[in-house]
């Protein structure tokens, strides 16, 4: 074989190759979190951990374990709960992947619970965010493959 014909079996191999992982990256990747967004999370929110912190950083006192099938759940005395699961997909590393707070301080990107939602979507859109409604019950801001559920009272 050629120099020629070798030159051009390997520009369609990587042509190939890279049609592959470009066609497998727009399948799977709305269903991941990138770290940027992650890390864009953690610095706009006031809570003492931190998404994608692992298990063995978190202090249990004045939290009631829960088992779970895939990971841990705490709760606290006011209902405020924290789940570390697998990450990513579910991995035997346990890390923060939820949090569901009633706490009028905590804060998400300058926004405290009980705000205006007027107020709530300009900033979220100042963020990139928007505010949807999923399964016509349930209000969320999202933000490419970031979804996170709100409770309006």
């Amino acid at each position: 074989m050629n120099k020629v014909k070798k030159r051009k079996i390997r520009t369609r191999t990587k042509v190939i190759i890279g049609v592959i992982l470009f066609l497998f990256f727009k399948i799977v990747s709305p269903y991941l979190m990138t770290p940027r967004e992650i890390k864009e999370l953690n610095n706009n929110m006031n809570f003492p951990y931190k998404f994608i912190s692992p298990l063995e950083e978190f202090d249990e006192d004045g939290w009631e374990k829960v088992s779970r099938v895939y990971g841990v759940k705490y709760v606290d005395l006011q209902g405020n709960y924290i789940i570390f699961d697998g990450y990513p997909d579910l991995a035997n590393s346990h890390k923060l992947t939820y949090l569901s707070t009633h706490n009028p301080e905590f804060v998400l990107f300058g926004i405290r619970i009980g705000d205006n939602m007027t107020i709530v979507d300009r900033i979220l859109k100042e963020n990139g965010y928007k505010r949807k409604k999923h399964m016509e019950i349930i209000i969320c801001i999202v933000k490419g493959k970031f979804v996170y559920p709100l409770e309006q009272i």
